[in-house]
């Protein structure tokens, strides 16, 4: 098997970039078939690296539902089709945006990464309101892509291993499907592995969701 098609589709494409262009039309069309504009390709990025809802970056985490919701409440409805009109003005705008920014790194290839970087500089619409209302800056994201790049005998020993569901659920002696509903809430944060559906769960975030408790809090029967 030709290894640089492991994780592609058919097409050679990743699977987030199947699923991107499938969700940019679909939002179009739901929209009355509205133009393609930055806020639009925002939310369909957002729903191609989702796991049970969210999406997760580093120091970001975005209830897709909510903002999916914003989008079909305030954009600019189209013309009813049954053609899609030109992309706007605005998403050549941040096209050449994002392809400045991957020049300027000198890496080869779009990733998550460029995706999302594009959308942190992008001052308008959808993007420049989710982050300003995080309180998320493109240096925060930058210093934790610092930091995950890092080898792993460097980084913090506080972050400890990494858990599937199954090994999490297992490791706190709950069942998984808590966990699972922990990571929905956002109670307990977790990531995909790239361009697969795997879950894995840092120890510390693990860790994280213990409680000190009183002596005096603790039951007889309680185990």
């Amino acid at each position: 098997m030709d290894g640089s098609r492991l994780g592609r589709t058919d097409h050679g494409e990743l699977p987030w970039q199947a699923q991107l262009r499938r969700y940019e039309p679909e939002l179009c069309r739901a929209l009355d078939y509205a133009a393609l504009t930055p806020d639009i390709s925002f939310v369909a990025f957002l729903k191609s690296f989702s796991q049970f809802g969210f999406f997760r970056f580093g120091p970001i985490t975005i209830d897709v539902e909510v903002v999916e919701d914003i989008l079909m409440r305030t954009h600019p409805r189209g013309d009813g089709g049954p053609d899609f009109p030109m992309p706007s003005e605005a998403s050549a705008r941040i096209g050449a945006l994002g392809w400045k920014l991957l020049r300027d790194s000198g890496r080869q290839g779009v990733t998550e990464r460029d995706w999302l970087m594009g959308f942190l500089h992008w001052d308008e619409g959808l993007p420049a309101r989710v982050f300003g209302e995080l309180g998320v800056s493109v240096a925060d994201v930058e210093r934790y892509i610092r930091e995950a790049s890092t080898p792993l005998a460097r980084r913090d020993s506080a972050s400890g291993r990494l858990f599937s569901t199954d090994e999490a659920a297992e490791h706190l002696g709950v069942h998984v499907q808590t966990i699972r509903s922990w990571i929905r809430s956002g109670k307990l944060p977790a990531a995909r592995l790239a361009g697969m559906k795997s879950i894995r769960i840092r120890e510390s975030d693990l860790e994280a969701v213990l409680e000190p408790i009183k002596p005096s809090e603790v039951e007889t029967n309680e185990e």
